[in-house]
């Protein structure tokens, strides 16, 4: 990456890191958190085992309609299977956040690419993902109202283990999932959370205790969470206020967007200070599996070899 690209990223993210975690933007901020290319490849660019077959689905979720899209294993192994909700960063419901339901219905999972603005909205640049996620987040009756109905699909879905629901987010969307798990949702039973920006608020109403067991993939040169001293402590805190099982796993070289293909080339394009990396992303794809095999078990034949 040029250097003179990042010392002008970094200085903005120093400006409006205090714009992360707040409530919805004004129309006139002038730069926006970081959000992902939508024209992120739609291969898997790692080995994730045998096909999968697709659908577009339709419900209602809160006061939207979600057009989400469903990714099932093909019939290699017989269902029904763990479902994993997928939650996008702030572009919204675009090409990558199905790559990722596709690549985990390629290992065994039932995948549910979320639509948490609904009608299938994804933001084409900066100003409007922030407006559309910040719009989001200050609503958090709503917030929940949505996800619920996202993980109530799939858990009533006929291929699916309803005894068996994860949720996976990426940026802002591992915000929304550790949001899940901050407020006791029933029926979640664990959460992955890729360079997230560590912002959960108390939940309403109160809980005594957290359900979902939590990783966090922490991408430690993300300066919209490490140029705000204490963000993370901060957020260690509000899970440990409901004794959350909680692991946070250190990314040293990483950066916000590091599990996105092309998000050094949107970084670039709108000024923001993210980047991918492959390897980091192979890692962190790794310790999904490791997870969720923990968790139930090898979900497919390919992941019992060693």
């Amino acid at each position: 990456m040029n250097p003179d690209f990042l010392l002008k990223a970094l200085t903005t993210a120093t400006a409006i890191v205090a714009l992360v975690g707040q409530g919805a933007a004004r129309e006139d901020d002038p730069v926006a958190p970081p959000a992902t290319s939508e024209d992120a490849p739609r291969k898997p660019t790692l080995d994730v085992g045998p096909r999968y077959t697709s659908e577009e689905v339709t419900f209602t979720a809160g006061s939207i309609v979600a057009k989400a899209y469903l990714a099932l294993p093909a019939n290699k192994t017989a269902g029904p299977y763990p479902g994993i909700l997928v939650c996008p960063e702030w572009w919204g419901h675009n090409d990558y956040v199905r790559m990722r339901a596709e690549m985990l219905a390629q290992l065994g999972y039932a995948a549910l690419a979320m639509d948490v603005y609904g009608n299938g909205q994804k933001a084409h640049d900066p100003k409007t993902a922030v407006k559309l996620d910040g719009a989001l987040k200050a609503n958090q009756r709503e917030m929940n109202a949505r996800v619920l109905a996202h993980l109530k699909f799939l858990r009533e879905r006929p291929e699916v283990d309803g005894a068996k629901i994860a949720a996976v987010g990426y940026g802002s969307g591992g915000d929304v999932c550790l949001q899940m798990a901050r407020n006791g949702m029933r029926g979640l039973g664990a959460v992955i959370a890729f360079h997230p920006l560590f912002t959960v608020v108390p939940s309403q109403p109160p809980i005594r205790k957290a359900t979902a067991k939590v990783m966090v993939c922490n991408a430690l040169e993300d300066p919209y969470v490490h140029l705000r001293k204490g963000k993370v402590e901060a957020f260690r805190n509000e899970m440990a206020s409901v004794k959350t099982d909680l692991v946070i796993i250190p990314f040293p070289d990483a950066m916000q967007s590091f599990t996105v293909p092309n998000a050094d080339i949107v970084g670039e394009k709108f000024r923001i200070p993210q980047a991918y990396s492959p390897e980091a992303d192979k890692r962190a794809w790794g310790l999904l599996r490791g997870f969720f095999k923990d968790l139930w078990g090898p979900a497919s034949p390919s992941d019992e070899e060693p």
